[in-house]
């Protein structure tokens, strides 16, 4: 499961981020024959919005399996990042094409994403 961690500040390191998910994904106690989950991609996101200057770094993490990435998304919720106070939440993926039609979450009939923004991933 994709978790995706909006507002993280732009000193962060995508290091910083990933040993804070890290913590979150590995069980608390130590239980016999259990393992807490594997985060296999941690990325920072950069998004520069062409029309207004203004810049966001967001952060998009994949957890697995799904129940280990549930626990870490309320882990999440909360923690400090360089003095931050962070959220985290589900990914959604809304490029999704179902017959020819974008098919959105909870019923949204089009999508909200801004024009002419630059991405660049790390």
């Amino acid at each position: 499961m994709k978790i995706f961690i909006p507002h993280v500040p732009a000193a962060a390191k995508r290091q910083e981020l990933l040993s804070l998910v890290q913590d979150a994904v590995q069980p608390k106690w130590f239980l016999p024959f259990s393992k807490g989950g594997t985060v296999a991609k941690c990325n920072l996101i950069r998004i520069l919005d062409m029309d207004t200057g203004s810049v966001e770094y967001h952060g998009l993490v994949e957890v697995y399996p799904e129940q280990t990435a549930e626990k870490a998304i309320r882990s999440l919720a909360g923690k400090q990042l360089n003095d931050y106070r962070l959220s985290a939440r589900k990914w959604v993926d809304r490029t999704l094409m179902v017959a020819g039609r974008k098919n959105l979450p909870d019923g949204q009939i089009a999508c909200k994403r801004r024009r002419n923004l630059e991405i660049s991933i790390s």
